[in-house]
């Protein structure tokens, strides 16, 4: 199956790119800032013309919304960061690959897929390597990849599918967890997103070239 899509590969890039950084670290005050400006609502109207995912950008501007009421947001956002993703009691959403059933050898697997891609994990950012927000930039390295003439086509597609099929095998469970324990639900919302774009994603797609 071919599903058609209105966003270009770049564009899905930079969704995969954008969500990578914002699961990795605590919105500071710039950032914040940043997902509340003009430009970021145009850039959420580009994403709601793709039909599979204009309800979960729909609930991620709600949420953003609501944030220029939520008293000290920067600091609330960051203690719900460190609740949901940082903490290893039952009520959390770890963003690990191997916490979740059947992935202990995600870390191998995780790895293979870098050294296919002819990447590695940037010694910067200190996580290991099996780290959602790894995985994110990996898929966006691919879709950035695809636009490459000199680069072989086929491999990369036969590489983003077992990247999103290795995805697929904890991140509905990740998803629920942050819709369930997240009580303000901007990183729910996040998630929820991510799930709706990787399942978009996961069929082949043909790309609406721009006018």
């Amino acid at each position: 199956m071919t599903k058609s899509t209105a966003l270009t590969p770049e564009q899905i890039a930079c969704v995969y790119a954008w969500l990578a950084q914002l699961f990795s670290h605590e919105l500071d005050t710039q950032k914040l800032a940043q997902i509340q400006s003009a430009e970021m609502a145009d850039w959420f109207s580009t994403l709601k013309s793709e039909a599979a995912l204009c309800t979960e950008v729909q609930l991620l501007e709600s949420k953003i919304a609501t944030l220029h009421v939520r008293h000290d947001a920067q600091l609330e956002l960051a203690a719900d960061f460190c609740s949901l993703f940082l903490m290893s009691d039952k009520q959390s959403a770890l963003p690990y690959a191997s916490v979740y059933p059947h992935m202990k050898q995600a870390n191998e697997h995780v790895k293979c897929l870098l050294l296919e891609a002819g990447l590695q994990s940037h010694d910067a950012f200190n996580e290991p390597i099996d780290h959602l927000s790894i995985i994110l930039e990996l898929l966006s390295h691919l879709h950035f990849s695809s636009g490459e003439l000199h680069l072989s086509l086929e491999k990369i597609e036969i590489l983003r599918q077992k990247t999103l099929d290795m995805l697929l095998q904890w991140l509905p469970e990740f998803n629920a967890q942050c819709m369930r324990y997240d009580e303000f639900g901007f990183y729910s919302a996040l998630s929820q997103l991510l799930y709706a774009l990787v399942q978009l994603d996961q069929c082949p797609l043909n790309f609406v070239k721009p006018r």
